[in-house]
């Protein structure tokens, strides 16, 4: 292969480019005997791949099993209770809220016509205090 084919699919190697077969192709060039002088420092690269791809675990894997009883369920279910829980105590403050603000209204009412009331009352009052100024100029008049 020519160095300027070697080198692009080099470039596309480092972007992440390439397709299996390119790949394929660049392993075969820089396992070969004919690599170009200038491309030398790659081989070692392609070697150690060669070499990490033939490599094998020969341990042993142990998982241990994972208890899907209370923990998996066990956060979700107090999660789901502190949502019920704060829903409620909203619920709760905003009814006593509603409560106050439904008695205040009514004791307004009341206040109000109480005072209806008494400023009837005051004034009757006052009709009645002019009648009485006046049997006095009266009673002043016929009695001297």
């Amino acid at each position: 292969m020519e160095y300027r084919n070697i080198k692009e699919l080099l470039d596309l190697y480092f972007n992440a480019e390439t397709t299996l077969s390119q790949e394929k192709s660049l392993r075969d060039y820089f396992t070969s005997d004919g690599v170009d002088k200038r491309l030398k420092p790659y081989i070692a690269l392609f070697e150690s791949y060669n070499k990490a791809g033939q490599e094998l675990f020969k341990g042993s894997l142990v998982l241990e099993p994972q208890h899907k009883g209370l923990q998996t369920w066990l956060p979700r279910v107090a999660a789901l209770l502190l949502s019920i829980v704060s829903v409620a105590a909203f619920l709760h403050t905003s009814n006593i809220k509603a409560e106050q603000e439904k008695q205040a209204l009514t004791t307004f009412k009341e206040s109000r016509e109480l005072m209806y009331v008494m400023a009837n009352q005051f004034n009757k009052a006052t009709k009645t205090l002019s009648l009485v100024d006046e049997f006095q100029v009266h009673k002043n008049k016929y009695l001297k």
